[in-house]
């Protein structure tokens, strides 16, 4: 069997950690889980991730990227400016629906490490702002006269979402989200008087 490369470990042992980190929560699990689940040597597991807080930066940042390019996925197939927030809120939905859905890891990690100079803290608060700031570009976009409140109540929205599927469950209060968003959005549209 071929050796694996350096970024072929390095993705691997994210990869294993991530799977940890998200069903168990960050501080529950440790480098020696992680080493023993992924199947390589300490050396090479702190060869790329010297310290568990890097490690779980790594985690963090890594399923931040993964949510945008989801989301931006799923937003561009729609063309209308309005359907592709709700696009949005609708990929929200099913996430929620899946059988290990344990919330969202930005949320998770910034409950975890509340700390504002802990890495992983730091990579959660720029996540959730990047969020913020594409729902205001994309409600700027959808003909808001006021982008930034709706971007505010969106980003509230959707952060709800994620906390009330968690503790709830998808069948709950969290069902209504789809409604919720498109209200909000069609309110700000027809209050611009370009809708």
């Amino acid at each position: 069997m071929p050796r694996k490369t350096a970024e072929e470990n390095r993705r691997h042992v994210l990869a294993v950690a991530s799977r940890l980190y998200y069903q168990r929560g960050i501080r529950a699990v440790g480098m020696d889980l992680v080493v023993k689940e992924s199947g390589v040597g300490n050396a090479t597991v702190y060869r790329q991730f010297p310290t568990k807080d890097a490690l779980a930066s790594a985690y963090t940042q890594d399923r931040a990227d993964a949510w945008f390019a989801r989301m931006r996925q799923v937003a561009d197939q729609a063309d209308d400016p309005r359907e592709k927030l709700l696009a949005i809120f609708t990929a929200v939905i099913e996430e929620t629906r899946q059988p290990t859905f344990r919330g969202c890891p930005m949320l998770n990690t910034h409950t975890e490490f509340p700390d504002p100079q802990h890495p992983a803290n730091r990579v959660a608060v720029t996540h959730e702002q990047r969020v913020r700031d594409w729902m205001r570009d994309l409600a700027a976009d959808a003909c808001a006269s006021d982008p930034e409140q709706l971007a505010d109540d969106l980003t509230l929205v959707l952060n709800g979402v994620y906390v009330t599927a968690t503790v709830l469950g998808p069948q709950g209060p969290a069902q209504r989200t789809g409604e919720l968003a498109r209200r909000l959005i069609w309110t700000a549209c027809d209050e611009s008087g370009r809708a």
